[in-house]
């Protein structure tokens, strides 16, 4: 029997990879579910992503508790150039290292849809300038929200969230949109559990209609 239907659909909508008067390597790939609408009530979220684990916390937060049917999740993963994140995604192919590495981190981002929303997942990924590109992004996307994670669950109070030179701290000072800090925490995934065997849970849509 044939392999069933793929749940999204994969596109490269903006590459600068073989631009050379750019100053700044980026690479934009889109997958977008196969029942994916836009509608008056799509929102755009943006998502600042790297190795950490706080920041797959982060993301799995967004999609588990805000993202509903319809709207749009834009991951943004930079690292500066020269830096030793830069050059292991290279892996000694340059352009071709960074673009496979781009399409392994928008696989596992998939993945983390586990109830299979029909949403539009597009992963911004570049090297170049962590805290200019954030605006950039900002400006181009113009999100209802930024989400990123943070280190700091040992820690308390609204100081113990971010460390000095942190990107948390630069967004909840210079972000024109409005910010979620998302702390690790280990009832996350038991609380998530519980939510996926409730039959009656609803959506941020179902909320909305019975309002």
């Amino acid at each position: 029997s044939p392999p069933p239907p793929a749940q999204f659909r994969s596109s490269v909508s903006f590459d600068t990879f073989n631009n050379k008067e750019a100053s700044d390597f980026s690479l934009t790939l889109n997958r977008k579910h196969r029942d994916y609408k836009y509608t008056k009530r799509s929102r755009t979220f943006l998502c600042g992503t790297d190795t950490n684990d706080y920041s797959d916390t982060a993301l799995e937060w967004l999609i588990d508790e805000l993202v509903d049917d319809g709207d749009e999740v834009v991951c943004l993963r930079v690292v500066e150039k020269d830096s030793k994140e830069a050059l292991k995604w290279s892996g000694g192919l340059g352009e071709k290292g960074y673009r496979n590495e781009a399409e392994r981190f928008l696989d596992a981002i998939e993945k983390k849809n586990t109830e299979d929303r029909a949403i539009s997942l597009i992963l911004e990924f570049s090297i170049g300038r962590v805290q200019e590109t954030i605006q950039q992004m900002i400006r181009i996307y113009e999100p209802a929200m930024l989400v990123v994670g943070t280190r700091g669950r040992s820690l308390t109070g609204y100081q113990g969230l971010l460390s000095s030179g942190s990107v948390s701290k630069y967004c909840l000072q210079y972000s024109p949109v409005p910010v979620i800090v998302v702390r690790p925490s280990s009832k996350r995934e038991a609380k998530k559990k519980k939510r996926l065997k409730d039959p009656d849970r609803m959506g941020y849509r179902d909320i909305l209609d019975k309002s």
